[in-house]
């Protein structure tokens, strides 16, 4: 059984938590307990992207958890002094369902800089377009094959899926990037 919290006014409607109060909170839950340390890890390595996954964001974010009592934090066994490891509460584990319950558009197409930038790509001059798509290309490719690579199986069948999601994005994203690479050489030859 989860521990109980003191919920306070402070604390936030659970459906608005961000996305990334929301995607580490079940982190939290599904690793717990977890230190801010393997939190900083675990983004570190996952497919995911988009989050900050900086420790200027990551704690500021525990700390809001704590302070509105969805987390609550323990000593580690055998551990130093000060170091704690954390733990979903009760109030926690609901904000998490509601927070994967709150669909919205914003969710099904998603902020995408990419497509943002490609809307004034041709204010480039045509070399320039060239490289863009290049080296655009060229980090795609590295982030597919890191995913690709990574066969862990730390958080079980819906990880794997997840990870097939983003596999097939980026090789979605790769085709897009050659047609556009297309559209650049074509612009090129004038």
């Amino acid at each position: 059984m989860p521990p109980r919290s003191t919920r306070t006014s402070l604390s936030p409607d659970p459906s608005e938590l961000t996305e990334h109060e929301g995607s580490l909170l079940a982190l939290i839950l599904r690793q717990q307990p977890v230190t801010g340390y393997q939190v900083v890890r675990h983004y570190e390595q996952s497919p995911m992207g988009g989050f900050n996954t900086s420790k200027g964001s990551i704690y500021p974010a525990i700390g809001r958890l704590r302070d509105w009592g969805f987390i609550i934090a323990e000593p580690i066994p055998g551990g130093r002094r000060g170091h704690e490891q954390w733990r979903c509460t009760s109030d926690g584990e609901a904000a998490i369902r509601r927070w994967v319950q709150d669909l919205r558009d914003s969710h099904i197409l998603q902020f995408d800089p990419l497509r943002t930038k490609a809307l004034s790509f041709e204010l480039l001059p045509p070399d320039a377009q060239l490289d863009w798509v290049v080296d655009t290309k060229a980090q795609v490719t590295a982030r597919l094959e890191a995913i690709e690579a990574d066969e862990s199986d730390g958080d079980g069948a819906v990880a794997r899926l997840v990870r097939e999601h983003a596999v097939a994005q980026l090789r979605a994203r790769l085709q897009w990037l050659d047609k556009l690479l297309l559209h650049a050489v074509k612009n090129r030859a004038g």
